[in-house]
């Protein structure tokens, strides 16, 4: 090796090692040009290693010896890239005052020869940072690297901003993509980044080619408020939608949970795009609820964000909130009491308007039960359900009710002309032998109207409707109904030519006719008293019978071994007596007996039955039935009873509700979705109209307190839940004076008045079967008005 090999070598070694003394030692006492040219595989330069290392006095001596600033290596990097990589303001200045370009791009130089090097040169340059990409320039690097300083130089300087590498990304597309949101500095950086490039007319909807994103889904996911208002000034989407997830800012902002960015985001896109769906139908919603983000989830819900909004897997926004949310029941009512606000108040409480804001219950475009019926669905107990008592769900209930009681009462109508046609006709044909056309006419439309009522509702919610036991109690009483009357009239139509004789045999009714009658009118006469239980003020009976019998069933399932056992014991032991004469007459014979009509003296009479009994074993065994079975068995089953109506005084509002919710949703299915048979043009004009009228309630309502504005706009709503909305409405009223006064005080009586309140709230209202609990109630509220009405 030559004098000349080993002063290069030995230069280029000092400025890697940044050994700048030796370096500058050799250009000054042995310089020579060859010092100048590329050397090993990448073809590096001097004038780059000193860059990267960010030595200025290094670069000055090279440049007077005729280095040139722009030169490049094999794959296109030059002494500005290195600079803007590194993040040197100082060398990056004066690279671009002597002359540097600012818009030298990598890639693959071909006019460079394959030219060898000393085998000690070869590696020279293997450090420096490569691209990621051909194309890059040095304000790509700067961007990256979170430079924030060396791009504010080079946008001075001149540089293209929307510059384009091979993959079409834009410096602006690069920034924050190194950085994480934890550090402050870095996220301070990145803000300044933005500012400068976007007031430098960079283009702000570049989408990346891999992850299809735009720089604010990245200032979004880092939760910088600054970067996110300054794109969006700049034109940026809050829209769009990435191509591998379907995820817009929106869904990242609630995702990290930063209230202030989403805040940004939502005052900039309109109301109907809140519930935006990302590929497997996630709303925004969805994503801060998965999160546990409660503050981001209610200012989506503000917003007006669908709490029933669905996944492809079925899962709504509620499921998230009770999975994700901690204490949700706490949240939610927190939620649904701020919607009633006091509009106004005046001289007195009384005459103060109240407003209230039914849009969380009721998004627009969607059914409007379908917020409380997720609810229900993914409510998990009844504690879980206490929700349904919140005086807005419940306002909310007895308005929907109030208008769907119509198409209620019409299906009751026709049930009643069902009920009382069947009855009718069944005495016609049994007392007078006659068939009374009428009444089978009326009955026969009666139950081509129940039965179409059935398919149409099976065939709009088929999953929930067949599990229903009522759908198939009224498909059974309408088939039967309808082959009674059909089967008959085919009897009319034969016999109108038949003899005298043939006459007189056909009015006589065919046995499986009355067999089926008896069933008819037995189901139709269930199915009413099922339809009266759905009325509001017949809800609680209807719950405790239904709970008693189902408990009772429970019980008789439990012993029928004990039963039957009886049974066949008295079939023997009574093996002469008509009444023990087969199985069957042995379980109904002791079912009775259970009751108490035992007809002891018809059992062990020999004077009538003589040796039709065994003497002794008998009463043995009679004297164990009264005992386990009359006793013991129907006093348990007395008990359970009476408990589970006590276990309901505690439960019985919230059942109450849960069954009229479910009804007034079945009715809105029903009758006022957007199914197909009402979208046909053969609808009758008045008919569409009454339907269009009876669609919805109004989302926000306001009336005032005192009763005698009542008729103004409250719409019959109950006194309790006018008071109980009062109240709700007054305490928020008083929270909002308090924070704006920042009186850090706390209303202790105002707040042991409304939790008193909200408690007795729990408590079910009914005048003639809970009258106990309705006076302490009413009283408690007196009190609290004439507590509030003092302060």
């Amino acid at each position: 090796m030559n004098s000349y090999d080993d002063d290069q070598l030995k230069l280029i070694t000092s400025i890697e090692n940044d050994d700048i003394g030796t370096a500058i030692e050799i250009c000054t006492t042995r310089f020579d040009k060859k010092f100048l040219q590329p050397v090993g595989v990448l073809r590096v330069t001097i004038v780059q290693l000193a860059a990267w290392q960010g030595n200025i006095e290094l670069l000055q001596l090279l440049y007077e010896n005729g280095a040139d600033i722009n030169a490049t290596d094999k794959i296109g990097r030059c002494a500005l890239f290195h600079a803007a990589h590194h993040g040197n303001c100082e060398v990056v200045n004066w690279l671009l005052e002597h002359g540097a370009s600012t818009e030298n791009r990598v890639g693959v130089d071909s006019c460079y020869k394959n030219t060898r090097s000393p085998s000690n040169l070869c590696f020279i340059g293997q450090n420096l940072p490569t691209p990621e990409c051909w194309g890059r320039t040095p304000m790509h690097q700067a961007v990256k690297n979170n430079h924030a300083a060396v791009v504010k130089i080079l946008v001075e300087a001149g540089a293209d901003v929307n510059a384009e590498d091979e993959r079409g990304i834009t410096p602006l597309l690069l920034a924050g993509t190194a950085i994480v949101k934890e550090d402050f500095n870095e996220i301070s950086k990145f803000n300044d980044i933005v500012e400068i490039l976007v007031a430098a007319k960079a283009s702000t909807n570049v989408i990346d080619p891999n992850t299809g994103t735009t720089v604010l889904h990245t200032a979004t996911s880092l939760g910088s408020c600054s970067a996110t208002k300054r794109l969006l000034n700049g034109g940026a989407w809050p829209l769009y939608q990435c191509k591998g997830t379907g995820s817009t800012p929106l869904h990242l902002a609630a995702s990290t949970g930063n209230p202030e960015a989403l805040s940004i985001l939502l005052e900039s896109i309109p109301s109907c795009d809140i519930d935006i769906r990302d590929n497997i139908n996630r709303t925004p919603l969805h994503r801060a609820a998965y999160q546990g983000h409660h503050e981001c989830v209610r200012i989506l819900i503000d917003h007006g964000g669908n709490l029933g909004a669905e996944t492809n897997t079925g899962i709504t926004v509620i499921d998230a909130i009770f999975a994700h949310i901690p204490t949700p029941v706490l949240f939610l009512n927190d939620i649904l009491s701020s919607r009633v606000k006091m509009s106004s108040v005046e001289s007195s409480v009384e005459n103060s308007q109240i407003t209230i804001d039914f849009n969380v219950l009721a998004p627009k475009g969607e059914l409007q039960m379908g917020v409380v019926t997720s609810l229900i669905a993914a409510a998990s107990n009844v504690e879980q359900l206490t929700i349904l008592q919140h005086p807005l769900v419940e306002t909310f209930l007895w308005l929907k009710w109030s208008k769907l009681r119509v198409f209620f009462f019409s299906l009751v109508f026709v049930h009643a002309l069902l009920v009382f046609s069947l009855s009718g006709y069944s005495i016609t044909i049994l007392q007078y032998e006659t068939d009374c056309g009428l009444l089978r006419r009326i009955l026969s439309s009666c139950s081509c109207v129940l039965f179409l009522h059935n398919v149409v509702q099976v065939l709009m919610v088929p999953r929930y409707y067949l599990r229903q036991y009522e759908t198939w109690l009224s498909f059974t009483c309408a088939a039967i109904s309808l082959t009674i009357s059909m089967g008959n009239a085919y009897r009319s139509e034969i016999t109108a030519s038949s003899g005298e004789k043939e006459l007189h045999d056909a009015r006589q009714p065919l046995q499986w006719m009355l067999h089926s009658i008896s069933l008819a009118i037995l189901l139709a006469w269930m199915q009413m008293m099922l339809l009266i239980g759905r009325l509001p003020m017949c809800g609680y009976y209807a719950l405790m019978f239904s709970t008693v019998l189902k408990n009772i069933l429970k019980v008789l399932l439990a012993f029928v071994c004990l039963i039957v056992g009886f049974a066949f014991s008295f079939a023997v032991l009574f093996h002469g007596n008509d009444q023990f004469r087969n199985s069957w007459r042995a379980v109904v014979k002791t079912v009775v007996m259970m009751m108490g009509e035992y007809e002891y003296g018809a059992l062990f009479s020999d004077e009538k039955n003589g040796s039709s009994f065994l003497p002794a074993t008998s009463r043995v065994v009679f004297l164990a039935f009264v005992m386990l079975a009359s006793i013991v068995l129907m006093n348990l089953m007395i008990g359970l009873a009476v408990n589970d109506i006590q276990g309901l005084e505690k439960e019985g509002h919230i059942r109450q509700l849960l069954k009229q919710a479910e009804f007034v949703a079945h009715l809105e299915r029903l009758v006022l979705t957007s199914h197909r048979i009402f979208r046909r043009n053969w609808l009758h004009p008045r008919l569409a109209r009454l339907l269009d009228s009876r669609r919805g309630i109004p989302t926000k309502i306001t009336f005032c307190y005192h009763e005698r504005y009542f008729h103004e706009s409250s719409l019959g709503v109950p006194a309790r839940l006018r008071e109980a909305l009062f109240l709700l409405a007054l305490g928020n009223s008083r929270d909002t004076e308090r924070r704006e006064n920042n009186n850090g005080d706390d209303n202790v009586e105002l707040k042991a008045l409304l939790e008193e309140v909200l408690l007795q709230l729990r408590v079910p209202y009914y005048p003639s079967a809970m009258r106990k609990f309705s006076v302490p109630y009413n009283a408690r509220t007196q009190t609290g008005q004439r507590k509030i009405a003092n302060q």
